[in-house]
């Protein structure tokens, strides 16, 4: 990210940089990234408690987010965005090593991304791609727009690899792991870009950033904490694993996708932004409370 806007600064870098870093990360990194992890997951050893938990806390977040920015008579893409934003947590870059060196398993992130990866994003990506060429978010239309999205297309790669036992030869499986290693440090690079020609954080959606702070930091989180220990009964070293996860700040992701649709993306880079910030106490806190 540093890195991104020291380029930009420097001139290495533009407006148009960051346009192509975001479509190459959207087109050809993520999908590589997709197939990549699916293929190396079991799938159905994720699908248990921890996804479930992942999916109801998502479900908790758009059922309060959606409302409230219906009734402020916002667009369906910037809906779409802002749902993201209040609910796409940031399991690689975070949420994978907190899982290894803090919670001392991998498994607890597993879920969370393989949720976002699988379902959420092409969903999403497919709300964004109808908004875009004015058609009406039929099943219809949104089926063919899963087929034109290359994040809908990868994760059913990914998942009839794993499904299926196949095993990628490695003349196919490290080329795919090689593109798939850029899509992280490539979101990195595109978001540090926008930083240095998107204007100054916080200028924009102040209220709303507020409150998709409090969704993805406070709300979500809260609802992890309740289903994993109240509902589903689980230690409290799950209990607090999953929280975290719930608790992450928002992913790179969601500005890449705003990126590629160039719909809201001062409301994505800046989300990203605070909540990464304020994430810092709220994670040392759940920590101190709960581990």
């Amino acid at each position: 990210m540093a890195l991104g806007l020291g380029l930009a600064h420097a001139g290495v870098l533009d407006r148009d940089s960051q346009r192509v870093l975001s479509r190459l990360v959207y087109f050809v990194a993520t999908p590589s990234l997709l197939v990549d992890l699916l293929a190396r997951t079991d799938v159905s050893d994720v699908l248990g408690v921890g996804f479930a938990i992942a999916g109801l806390s998502v479900i908790a977040v758009l059922v309060v987010y959606v409302p409230v920015a219906r009734r402020r008579g916002r667009s369906m893409s910037h809906i779409v965005v802002g749902a993201l934003s209040a609910s796409y947590a940031n399991g690689g870059y975070l949420g994978l090593p907190i899982a290894v060196y803090v919670l001392g398993d991998a498994a607890f992130a597993v879920p969370i991304m393989v949720l976002q990866l699988i379902v959420y994003a092409p969903l999403a990506l497919s709300m964004l791609d109808l908004e875009a060429t004015g058609r009406r978010p039929t099943l219809g239309a949104l089926a063919l727009s899963g087929v034109r999205n290359p994040v809908s297309v990868a994760a059913v790669c990914g998942v009839l690899i794993s499904v299926l036992g196949v095993d990628l030869p490695d003349i196919v499986g490290e080329p795919i792991k090689l593109l798939g290693g850029i899509a992280v440090p490539g979101a990195l690079l595109a978001y540090g870009v926008s930083l240095r020609f998107g204007g100054a954080i916080g200028t924009a959606h102040r209220r709303e950033i507020a409150v998709i702070a409090l969704l993805k930091l406070v709300w979500m989180p809260t609802v992890a904490y309740v289903l994993a220990r109240f509902a589903f009964g689980l230690d409290a070293h799950e209990v607090f694993g999953l929280t975290v996860m719930a608790a992450l700040p928002t992913a790179q992701n969601v500005f890449v996708y705003a990126s590629r649709f160039q719909r809201s993306e001062l409301l994505a880079r800046d989300s990203v932004a605070v909540t990464t910030l304020l994430s810092i106490p709220v994670l040392f806190g759940l920590a101190a409370v709960l581990a």
